[in-house]
């Protein structure tokens, strides 16, 4: 059941329970009212009959019904001759100023019947009638008014019980604040809050899994900054070593003979100096390329993807890699440049070591206000599978495309493969 269904049905049963109470209320009133009428005709009936057996003379039981009272929308009174008649005093009260109201000076009909020395007066009584609809009209208000205070009420108690679940919900989303594993949160009756629920416990167990892979990505970074500097020293060492060591004896060689030994030697001698430092320079720059490629941050950023990819077809002849690259980029923020260089790089590698790809498509592109990147393989890979087995390089692409204020996604290729997009934007004098 949902929140919708409950409430209406809190509402429609206690609203029912009113309308039966208030249909009782109607019930008590109305018997009340026949009973009143009821009496008012015997006492009418019983104050006829009274005048018929006075015959004109004073009777005591005339005067008891008359005193009595108990008529409606008629008032008998019994007046001496008008020689004896004094003026009547003018009732005092809300109840004659409001007949007086609205009557709005109309005539009181009236019938004056002689009796002896006595004349009675029968008069229409507009005070009982007035009586009777100020009587239901306060009958209503007061249903309404209890009608409403018990309908607030209600919707008040089942708000309250309804909403319960949003306390348990608040807590879980604490919990999940405060970077809590996995939380699980109890059943819910309601659907709208067990589909909030299942969505929070699914959200944290994807925070978990993304805590999990930075931390592993963090692991994974300093592990590559260890290696790369082992292999930067080992090269400093076996390459460099070998190559000064070398140009050191040849320099040593021209400072002990360079008085007597032929100038072939000493020609001989410095051309083995020219080539280790040629060598040397050309190491210098492998390194340098492997750091922090050249002109990312200029308009030299088609050749250093261009050099990439030439390096990558040398190591995986097998595969074809086709290109489609403009001929020049505007100039791209570094942040932007990097993570564009590292993305071709990092797509070309799992292209050479998962996918068992024979065929892979690049195409870079300005679009907008924005450079895309686009590397489709025909190889075996399905997304699925590849994000929820996403180690260091997945994830250290997509940061390098957040850090860049870009993004970078997945998605299957035409025919069979993966397909990694990267959109970054460029500089907004670029733009």
């Amino acid at each position: 059941m949902d929140l919708r269904w409950r409430l209406f049905g809190y509402v429609l049963g206690f609203a029912l329970g009113l309308l039966v109470m208030a249909v009782a209320w109607v019930g008590l009133a109305l018997r009340e009212d026949v009973a009143e009428e009821m009496e008012a005709s015997t006492h009418l009936v019983n104050t006829i009959l009274a005048l018929r057996a006075s015959d004109g003379q004073g009777s005591g039981e005339l005067e008891a019904l008359l005193a009595g009272g108990q008529l409606r929308h008629v008032a008998l009174s019994v007046e001496r001759s008008n020689m004896e008649q004094g003026v009547a005093p003018q009732a005092d009260g809300i109840l004659p100023a409001l007949v007086d109201h609205l009557m709005e000076g109309r005539k009181i009909h009236e019938r004056r019947i002689a009796l002896g020395d006595r004349v009675l007066v029968i008069r229409a009584d507009a005070r009982a009638e007035i009586h009777e609809v100020l009587r239901d009209g306060v009958r209503i208000i007061a249903t309404l008014v209890v009608f409403s205070l018990g309908m607030a009420v209600v919707a008040w108690l089942a708000a309250h019980r309804a909403l319960k679940p949003v306390r348990e919900l608040e807590q879980g989303l604490a919990r999940i604040g405060r970077s809590e594993e996995r939380i699980t949160l109890p059943p819910f009756r309601l659907r709208e809050f067990a589909s909030i629920a299942s969505a929070m416990e699914r959200l944290s167990i994807e925070l978990a899994e993304t805590r999990a892979a930075r931390q592993q990505l963090a692991r994974q970074l300093l592990e590559l900054q260890e290696t790369e500097r082992r292999d930067l020293a080992r090269e400093l060492h076996d390459e460099f070593g070998q190559a000064l060591t070398a140009v050191s004896i040849s320099a040593a060689y021209i400072e002990r003979h360079a008085g007597r030994a032929s100038p072939d030697d000493l020609a001989e001698s410095a051309r083995d100096i020219r080539n280790e430092s040629t060598r040397m320079i050309g190491q210098v720059r492998t390194l340098l390329s492997q750091l922090r490629p050249h002109g990312l941050e200029g308009l030299q950023m088609v050749d250093a993807l261009n050099d990439l990819v030439s390096g990558w077809r040398g190591r995986a002849p097998d595969i074809g890699i086709e290109t489609a690259f403009p001929s020049t980029l505007p100039a791209l923020p570094p942040a932007a440049g990097l993570a564009l260089y590292r993305t071709l790089q990092e797509s070309l590698t799992n292209v050479l070591r998962h996918s068992v790809a024979s065929r892979v498509c690049l195409s870079l592109q300005q679009v907008g206000k924005a450079v895309e990147l686009t590397v489709c393989d025909n190889g075996v890979g399905q997304v699925a599978d590849v994000v929820r087995k996403a180690r260091g390089g997945l994830l250290g692409m997509r940061e390098r495309a957040e850090m860049a204020g870009g993004r970078c996604w997945l998605d299957e290729a035409p025919g069979g493969g993966l397909r990694v997009h990267l959109s970054l934007p460029l500089s907004q004098g670029q733009a």
